[in-house]
């Protein structure tokens, strides 16, 4: 029998990753699992999977992935999916463009759950490579520049720290006191790993990763971060024309003149989550769109951020966040003036 270095059997970890033609990017993400300094026999590996025409279902064939068809095709639905399935007393949601950066990284996010009974829920943070693109290293730093102009420093595990009081902490891991009207951007995602037995997902969140943590917070779950732990998220290789169409995808998802999207008749997105949105947030969620195009703003911005907390993403902020807000006006006018319909209707 192999034991934890506590004298405890090591659990069953299962990770999670929704699927769709994902084999430019999910072979890395495996090897990065498989390579892992844990016993083998104690790792599972789910796909859920929407469809994939590629070499995707090979390659779960391959190495010997469980596969679950997820027939609901988008991502976030997806993990959901794959989680009813996984057998593991821990499960780890992870996307297709994701990577474990320690070669430890299952031991590390296990501590927290193994030191305190009362931790429900662990997460590490997004780390880049060195031929990581600037987009990339921009989005992992502050996700997109909408929500960090809207979320603050409550938009990163490496900076929630300066918004949140600790409510504990111990070698490797500390737990934040995170409210409701004051959430962080978390979501099931990224190398988010879960005491099953501590919460199981209401379909209400299916499609919103945001809202699944945010259920939890309502439920006074107790989350760690474990700042040891990393995952490379290479996302946007394609550059600004790939920020671009997914932003412009984001939007039209939040625009939907519909309340409610797929078999579950619940607000999907931000309509879901504005009730839980403090009024603060809200207006600057609403000046956003000016201040992304005023290009004078988002300058003295990214000077005044740079000097004060020394990061370089802050160098691609005006180009980017202009992007982003010509995007939403540009999205805005298709779908509300001219009364377009939003491109992600095709996965209703």
């Amino acid at each position: 029998m192999v034991k934890h270095p506590n004298g405890k059997e090591y659990p069953l970890v299962s990770f999670v990753t929704p699927t769709f033609n994902s084999s430019h990017y999910i072979e890395d993400s495996l090897k990065s699992i498989l390579t892992q300094e844990y016993p083998k026999e104690k790792i599972e590996i789910v796909w859920a999977d929407g469809g994939s025409t590629d070499n995707t279902l090979e390659l779960a064939k391959k190495f010997g992935v469980k596969l679950v068809k997820n027939k609901l095709i988008l991502g976030d639905p997806g993990f959901a999916v794959g989680g009813e399935v996984a057998k593991g007393e821990f499960v780890v949601f992870m996307g297709h463009d994701n990577q474990l950066v320690q070669k430890d990284w299952i031991k590390r996010m296990l501590k927290p759950f193994i030191d305190d009974q009362e931790i429900a829920a662990a997460y590490p943070h997004l780390d880049n490579k060195d031929t990581d693109s600037w987009m990339t290293k921009y989005v992992n730093r502050f996700t997109d520049p909408g929500n960090h102009f809207v979320y603050g420093y409550a938009n990163n595990p490496l900076t929630f720290g300066k918004v949140y009081k600790t409510l504990k902490k111990a070698k490797g891991w500390v737990v934040y006191d995170f409210q409701l009207k004051n959430h962080p951007i978390l979501e099931f995602e990224q190398g988010f790993m879960l005491r099953k037995s501590a919460y199981h997902r209401a379909k209400s969140t299916y499609y919103c990763g945001i809202m699944a943590v945010i259920d939890m917070i309502r439920l006074k779950k107790q989350f760690a971060y474990v700042p040891s732990a990393s995952n490379y998220h290479e996302t946007l290789d394609g550059g600004l024309k790939q920020f671009i169409s997914k932003h412009r995808w984001a939007i039209d998802y939040q625009l939907d003149k519909r309340e409610t999207f797929g078999m579950y008749k619940d607000k999907f997105g931000l309509k879901g989550r504005m009730r839980y949105i403090s009024w603060y947030r809200r207006l600057r969620m609403y000046l956003y769109p000016f201040y992304g195009v005023s290009i004078v703003f988002p300058v003295l911005r990214a000077l005044f951020m740079y000097l004060k907390d020394g990061d370089g993403e802050w160098f691609y902020h005006p180009l980017i966040t202009f992007a982003s807000a010509f995007t939403i006006w540009q999205e805005a006018f298709r779908i509300k003036v001219l009364g377009q319909s939003p491109i992600m209707e095709r996965y209703s």
